[in-house]
């Protein structure tokens, strides 16, 4: 989460796609970031601007945009510039789902407001975008969440090689004006006023066989991205690398210990000693990823107690009722009941 919209700089990310999506929608990039206060004197390193100049700019290229929608725009045409490690990790990936990993890594390194969930529903697997901007109302974010979606979708039909594998769009906010440009962009049917942004896609394309497993180039990939996480980040939390496991993989939700550190790469001892040194227990932390998912799913009324038990490892509907009013204080039918009729 951004602590100040004026204090601290955040990256402005794919600096070269913003000139090309620029160039897309016939307006020229440069006087748009010197109206926002942002100069770009060197393109050979990361741009680093107060994140107020950045939405102020964005805002700007949408109202100033002819023929096209920026949003889409700047997705379309998104890289990782800068960050070729990127570009090597995705082409070395053997699964959707090990190629999501990326997403934390891109929350610390290019967009921290931004995080990437992944949410399973019996077929369906759900990529939710979600934005928190401190001071700042998350439906004035819409165009930023927009360019995000667009941005995954592009790197995903990349990764699966043009396949088909999006079902629906989901969006948060209510039908705009450009509507229209939703369906002909993603070419799929677009749904308005969800309970979250999200690209909807068959739970199956998580697992599929994407690309020759090359384990060298993957490794190789993954140290050069923790080296420079560990430069420009500073040394990770192993908490945040257990959340993040348990919310990309939920298989895990139902098993213990020994499967996230397998998961992780580490020694069961070796994972509870470094979270005991961060002051958490590995119970502790599978529990809270348990209520986050139980709260994710309960928000589709389609989806029983009796799997939504299964699915987190529960002995039955009884022992998931018990341990939610544990950890929230409601039954999860009263929780469920709160949500109000508008969530499907």
């Amino acid at each position: 989460m951004l602590q100040s919209l004026t204090s601290s700089s955040v990256p402005v990310p794919a600096l070269g796609s913003w000139r090309q999506a620029a160039n897309t929608c016939g307006f020229s990039i440069e006087p748009v970031f010197r109206e926002a206060g942002i100069s770009t004197p060197d393109v050979t390193v990361p741009l680093k601007v107060p994140p107020l100049n950045l939405f102020r700019a964005f805002s700007k290229c949408v109202e100033v945009a002819k023929g096209h929608h920026f949003p889409f725009a700047l997705g379309e045409a998104f890289v990782f510039e800068h960050f070729a490690e990127f570009d090597t990790f995705v082409a070395s990936c053997s699964t959707l789902r090990e190629m999501l990993e990326l997403a934390s890594w891109a929350r610390e390194l290019l967009a921290p407001w931004m995080a990437i969930h992944l949410d399973e529903f019996g077929a369906e697997a759900h990529l939710r975008v979600e934005m928190t901007v401190r001071d700042v109302d998350t439906r004035e974010l819409c165009h930023v969440r927009e360019v995000t979606l667009a941005a995954i979708n592009q790197l995903i039909r990349r990764a699966t090689k043009g396949s088909k594998w999006l079902l629906s769009v989901r969006v948060a906010s209510t039908a705009p004006s450009h509507q229209q440009q939703f369906t002909q962009h993603f070419g799929v049917p677009v749904f308005f006023g969800e309970a979250a942004d999200a690209l909807v896609m068959d739970r199956r394309w998580l697992d599929m066989p994407l690309n020759t497993f090359v384990p060298e180039m993957h490794s190789q990939a993954r140290q050069m991205i923790e080296r420079r996480l560990t430069r420009e980040v500073g040394e990770r939390r192993l908490v945040d690398e257990v959340r993040w496991a348990l919310e990309r993989r939920p298989e895990l939700l139902r098993d213990g210990l020994e499967a996230t550190a397998a998961a992780l790469s580490l020694h069961p001892r070796t994972l509870q000693r470094r979270l005991q040194a961060e002051g958490v227990k590995y119970v502790d932390v599978q529990s809270q990823a348990k209520c986050q998912r139980a709260q994710t799913m309960l928000k589709r009324r389609a989806i029983s107690m009796e799997s939504i038990s299964i699915e987190l490892g529960f002995s039955d509907r009884r022992a998931f009722t018990f341990a939610f009013k544990r950890w929230t204080g409601l039954s999860p039918s009263a929780y469920r009941d709160q949500l109000g009729q508008g969530i499907r």
